[in-house]
């Protein structure tokens, strides 16, 4: 049952047919030291074994349901409505806390810098754990011209409190791929919430996410985007699509 008692932190992974992976998630999770948090687990009624893997971790801290949805968007705000802690994290069911005091270390930093949201670096590695060349460093999106060019901290290892939820709403249900752009942009440009940078990296992503596993996911999530900033009222340069669809390809092939 989901109760009531207000806890550091609340992450929320969305899985789906990620028995191969989600046992790293988890362990990376409940490894966290110096923080009290629950572990909300939205499953859309996986067909392999990935339920059978959650539900073997006898730990109070895991909370899961398991159901279809209507989408990666849909299951994340099903996790925000469950969510009891006073920070929201997003971690993705193959991706990884890059130690166990990541957590401890974001909590420190919203309190030194009484921030709204706090954001670190990712790195990607392969499945032989090898770290790639794609590193994202959040201090490298956070001028107005860069997000107007459809660029954001790394959603993966950007911690949110959840009164900010509260006040600027939950993830867009009308997009794939790019909800996540929405939500920050309306959060940090248009709302303005504090937002402070960790210089650490703090999440470890396996190679292939939605939004980077392909060419025609970078042509799609770029078309959101431009339909995100239009329905904002947001002037779009003319070279919006060349510069960005560039820097993906180019992060995209420019891997060790």
């Amino acid at each position: 049952m989901f109760g009531m008692m207000m806890l550091d932190f609340s992450i929320v992974t969305v899985s789906y047919n990620s028995a191969l992976t989600i046992s790293e998630t988890i362990d990376s999770v409940l490894s966290q030291k110096g923080v009290d948090f629950e572990y909300i687990i939205i499953d859309g009624g996986s067909k392999d074994n990935t339920l059978e893997i959650i539900k073997s971790y006898n730990d109070p801290r895991v909370k899961y349901i398991s159901e279809p949805d209507d989408g990666l968007y849909n299951a994340m705000n099903k996790g925000l409505k469950l969510a009891r802690g006073e920070i929201v994290a997003i971690l993705n069911s193959d991706d990884l806390y890059t130690h166990e005091r990541v957590l401890d270390r974001v909590k420190n930093e919203f309190l030194f810098n009484s921030s709204d949201i706090v954001s670190g670096h990712i790195y990607y590695f392969d499945e032989d754990k090898n770290i790639k060349g794609r590193v994202y460093k959040c201090s490298d999106y956070l001028c107005s011209s860069q997000w107007l060019d459809g660029w954001q901290p790394p959603h993966p290892s950007t911690f949110v409190k959840k009164i900010v939820y509260d006040n600027v709403g939950e993830y867009s249900e009308c997009y794939k791929i790019s909800s996540d752009y929405d939500f920050l942009f309306r959060a940090l440009y248009l709302n303005k919430f504090k937002h402070s940078v960790i210089d650490e990296y703090l999440v470890a992503m396996r190679t292939g996410g939605e939004s980077t596993r392909s060419i025609g996911a970078i042509m799609k999530g770029n078309k959101e985007v431009r339909e995100i900033l239009k329905s904002h009222g947001v002037h779009i340069s003319k070279l919006f699509t060349a510069k960005k669809i560039t820097k993906k390809l180019f992060n995209k092939f420019n891997r060790k």
